[in-house]
């Protein structure tokens, strides 16, 4: 289990693809990270971590095994990237309520006020049709539409005049000489 690995004292760097729980294990265990991202949320997870001097991101595409064992001397050799992510997992885990006890709370909150049927969102009391908002998505599309339409009969008025003077050429009349 990577949690246990992260949490070891000797632990000095963790090599992730940036992904949202590889990252808050590395805060939370105040591990420097090098990130190699894919896809989705972990480019945008790397260059938050590395903007905050607490890793090294490397281009997965690019990167040789020379820069992964660079990356991986900084990271480790580098005293600030663990005081850095040393700043950043204090501030993550100082909270003023400890999250089991928060959970506690709700729960015997919600037991206590029978439901707590005034923290119900109002999203709960509407039709499948205002939920998914489909009167207004059918109210754009009759809009777009009509446009589309409007926009079309405009058009092809103007090329029928267009055409159609070009069509008609004038005959030349025919002077009479007395």
């Amino acid at each position: 289990m990577k949690t246990v690995s992260n949490a070891h004292p000797k632990t000095r760097a963790f090599i992730t693809h940036g992904g949202s729980h590889g990252v808050y294990e590395g805060i939370c265990n105040a591990v420097p990270m090098v990130l190699m991202p894919l896809f989705g949320d972990q480019m945008d997870n790397a260059k938050r971590i590395e903007s905050r001097g607490a890793g090294l991101t490397l281009n997965i595409l690019e990167m040789t095994s020379k820069d992964i064992s660079t990356a991986l001397k900084a990271v480790i050799n580098d005293k600030r990237y663990k005081e850095n992510i040393k700043r950043l997992s204090d501030l993550h885990l100082d909270r003023p309520i400890h999250p089991l006890d928060l959970a506690v709370h709700w729960v015997e909150f919600v037991m206590r006020h029978k439901g707590a049927p005034h923290l119900r969102p109002a999203a709960h009391d509407l039709n499948w049709i205002q939920y998914h908002s489909l009167d207004v998505i059918a109210f754009l599309l009759a809009v777009v539409l009509l446009s589309l339409f409007i926009s079309l009969k405009c058009c092809l008025f103007c090329c029928r005049r267009c055409c159609c003077k070009k069509g008609r050429t004038r005959k030349p009349t025919k002077s009479k000489s007395h």
